[in-house]
């Protein structure tokens, strides 16, 4: 019992090596690729299709980032051209309509990281280079969990155990699923209460107000600001942390969303084979 528990630890130590390992593996084609598309080479026919992909993806990801810019300028030359009330909103539009390209953007560089691993892949066929040097220890750390998985029909874990961690995984997702229906279209009108409430218990336009507060008296906040700008804190920051929460919400439940979505096709993978 105890020799088999510890071939169960010795495999899970493994799997992360392993796991680790081909991390280190997908990132370093990655870089390989990324030189070999910025070196910029030419009349490589087996190449030139994925430079194309590559150059059209940055391309891309370059205007995003160009339109970030143009955001923040047109908000400056707005903020210097509307009345004080407006310029909160101003922010805001400009704080969202970044968040929205900035997000675009990193979608698009996700986008290029398979055909860069797919390019690295095709020039790192130097047998000393890290790639290969990366797999020969992939290679040792299998045949290494092959020796601790023998005694036990190859491997340590019952055969019940990757059905288990399958459906383990698939009610998670089905946890998520709900607590994105059910919580995050919530979440925003809960953060504009949790705002308005903690300036409503800090903050205050009456002085006599604060002092009865201070002695314990009433309710409300101890801190003395101008009607205006109270008015302004009242409305503005709620409203504000509503649209970061709401904006927050959504790039968590996509990413989920994702997360799911590629499980679901590698179990199908799996599955056809």
């Amino acid at each position: 019992m105890l020799a088999r528990f510890q071939a169960q630890v010795h495999e899970i130590r493994l799997d992360l090596r392993s796991r680790q390992l081909r991390r280190r593996e997908r990132l370093t084609l990655r870089r390989l690729g990324a030189e070999v598309a910025s070196s910029r080479i030419t009349g490589n026919d087996a190449l030139a299709p994925l430079l194309a992909e590559i150059a059209e993806g940055e391309r891309r990801a370059s205007a995003l980032l160009a339109a970030g810019q143009a955001s923040l300028e047109a908000d400056r030359a707005d903020l210097r051209g509307v009345a004080g009330w407006m310029r909160p909103l101003v922010v805001v539009r400009g704080v969202c309509t970044r968040l929205v390209l900035r997000h675009r953007r990193s979608l698009e560089r996700k986008a290029l990281r398979p055909r860069l691993e797919a390019l690295g892949e095709l020039v790192s066929g130097s047998p000393a280079g890290e790639v290969a040097a990366l797999r020969e220890q992939l290679a040792l750390i299998a045949s290494e969990r092959e020796r601790w998985g023998a005694p036990y029909g190859g491997s340590a874990f019952p055969r019940w155990t990757p059905r288990t961690a399958r459906e383990t995984a698939g009610f998670g997702r089905a946890v998520l699923l709900q607590l994105r229906s059910h919580i995050f279209p919530k979440a925003p009108a809960l953060a504009g209460l949790a705002v308005g409430w903690w300036i409503a218990n800090t903050y205050t336009d009456s002085h006599l107000r604060s002092v009865m507060r201070s002695l314990g008296i009433g309710s409300g906040g101890t801190r003395v600001v101008s009607s205006s700008t109270y008015e302004a804190m009242s409305f503005w920051l709620p409203l504000l942390a509503a649209a970061l929460c709401a904006y927050l919400g959504e790039r968590i439940g996509a990413f989920y969303g994702f997360a799911a979505q590629r499980s679901d096709s590698a179990a199908r993978h799996q599955g056809g084979h």
